[in-house]
């Protein structure tokens, strides 16, 4: 039982525990801080504000653990004393167990928060860094008996900090495009999207008409400076069947009176291609949280596409800018290279986050339901938004989507189909709306406008509803035909019928059905 004890008692009271644990602790404050999408879920496990006690608790516990740790370093009487030791195992004890509950939080996370958590450690970074190096130069370095160590600690210290200064006024990253350029259809005209590795300003460039044409990424005559993503609207007929290229130049500092700029860069000229025929493969794309790589070889089962359904969902939320630069405006690129317009069709988990209220300004739509057409073909895009009630504890009193369905399905009803269209209506989920009635409404509404056919996703499965007076996909997305896989779907549009076609990761067909046009 001794040797036990006395094991005991170097772990946690030997002369550089307290230092060491208190370095643990320090680590503990930042990644709880990152991790800390999931909080609203812990605290209603338990109580509301546990997390946040935790938080605290870990910024307490780093701090008298510094506070040991100069006093051992000091060699001070105070250190010895019974109440001291006492806190300082707790304390210690605790920074094990926020560790513990870090790593389980990352492993419930899995990669899907790993972007969201990278985003908020790098915003929290410097704030905690500066944090951490003036705790070490008021309580450590002056303890530090050596001179030369003392010294040498110093001197790296100083480095360190300069550093770190220069790198959050100046750029030190290379400036390069994140993402081929991806054309959204906004239902009024083309929004050409891409990212940049650094905040920039942004135009397309282009012939029309026998004049050269360049739009920038601006508002009311402004330009925007201060993102990463960059989206231009253009008018349909500017850019159907066109070479255009994209390009943009560093923003370093925006000030009162100009601002100061770094490199300019611009893309290869991309043909964009919307001269569609009778025949058009659409690919449609749901769920897939993240998990581009594997999206992506599932959709090379299926073949060539003239267009690209995004049916929601690219990640679990979108809290900071590379969330959507990552997960959807890459993914939009990689799949298109510019060449071919998406239709986007937004998720729940687009509506959860930061950046969720500044989607449709980065995307210039104005909103998420729109009415378009590919060819001879028209389709009506909804936005469900989220699947809960807006006073749900999960959205924190963020939301008031319930109002945005009811003016969605006012907009329904002011459609029509005078001209009897073949139609086809996308929404991420199958119901459109959470509310009963405003459902049955976009249904009976759907089979007045004479459509013949409804792509959704958002339940992770692949389903085939042969129902009247139209027949459903659910689209699969990651997960949907076992753990680890991904299903993705093909609609092969003609003049008289839909051929749907899905398959998943492991080029399994589950769904492959016919559907004719309505007359």
């Amino acid at each position: 039982m001794k040797k036990v004890l006395n094991f005991l008692k170097s772990i946690l009271l030997g002369k550089y525990c307290a230092l060491i644990f208190a370095i643990i602790a320090a680590i503990d404050v930042i990644i709880n801080y990152s991790y800390r999408v999931g909080y609203i879920f812990v605290d209603g496990s338990l109580f509301n504000g546990f997390s946040m006690t935790l938080f605290i608790l870990t910024i307490i516990s780093a701090l008298y653990l510094t506070g040991v740790a100069a006093l051992n370093l000091k060699k001070s009487d105070t250190a010895d004393k019974k109440a001291i030791h006492i806190f300082q195992i707790i304390a210690e004890i605790f920074a094990i167990i926020i560790g513990i509950y870090n790593i389980v939080n990352m492993i419930v996370g899995k990669s899907e928060s790993f972007s969201a958590a990278v985003g908020l450690f790098w915003k929290a970074f410097p704030v905690w860094f500066a944090c951490v190096c003036v705790s070490f130069a008021l309580f450590i370095i002056p303890n530090i008996s050596k001179e030369k160590k003392k010294k040498t600690l110093s001197a790296v210290l100083s480095v360190i900090m300069l550093f770190t200064i220069y790198a959050s006024i100046f750029p030190i990253v290379p400036f390069e495009f994140k993402s081929s350029p991806a054309v959204f259809d906004n239902g009024e005209g083309y929004s050409v999207i891409f990212a940049t590795s650094d905040k920039s300003t942004a135009y397309i460039e282009y012939d029309y008409n026998g004049k050269h044409v360049k739009r920038y990424d601006e508002n009311n005559g402004r330009k925007i400076g201060d993102v990463k993503v960059h989206s231009i609207k253009v008018p349909y007929e500017e850019l159907s069947n066109n070479s255009y290229k994209v390009g943009a130049t560093r923003v370093i500092d925006e000030l009162s009176y100009g601002g100061r700029l770094g490199k300019t860069i611009e893309s290869k000229s991309i043909k964009f291609n919307n001269n569609f025929g009778d025949d058009i493969n659409i690919l449609t794309i749901s769920d897939w949280h993240t998990h581009n790589k594997l999206a992506k070889k599932t959709i090379s089962y299926l073949g060539k596409y003239d267009a690209v359904a995004l049916l929601g969902d690219s990640a679990p939320g979108i809290m900071v800018e590379n969330d959507i630069v990552n997960y959807l405006v890459d993914f939009a690129g990689d799949l298109t290279n510019g060449e071919i317009p998406v239709i986007f069709v937004r998720g729940n988990h687009e509506t959860r986050g930061e950046m969720a209220s500044k989607l449709s300004t980065l995307l210039k739509m104005d909103t998420f339901y729109y009415k378009t057409s590919l060819g001879n073909y028209n389709f009506i895009v909804f936005d469900s938004a989220e699947d809960k009630e807006d006073s749900h504890p999960e959205y924190g009193s963020m939301d008031v989507y319930s109002g945005s369905r009811k003016r969605m399905i006012n907009w329904l009803e002011t459609l029509d189909n005078k001209e009897n269209k073949k139609t086809i209506a996308l929404t991420h989920a199958k119901e459109i709306c959470m509310e009963e009635d405003l459902s049955k409404e976009a249904y009976d509404k759907l089979d007045k406008l004479n459509v013949s056919f409804l792509a959704a996703g958002h339940e992770h499965i692949s389903k085939f509803i042969k129902s009247t007076p139209y027949p459903i996909l659910i689209d699969g997305g990651i997960d949907a035909n076992g753990a680890g896989t991904y299903v993705a779907s093909m609609l092969k549009l003609t003049p008289e019928n839909i051929k749907v076609i899905s398959v998943d990761s492991n080029n399994k067909t589950l769904v492959n059905e016919t559907v004719d046009w309505r007359n």
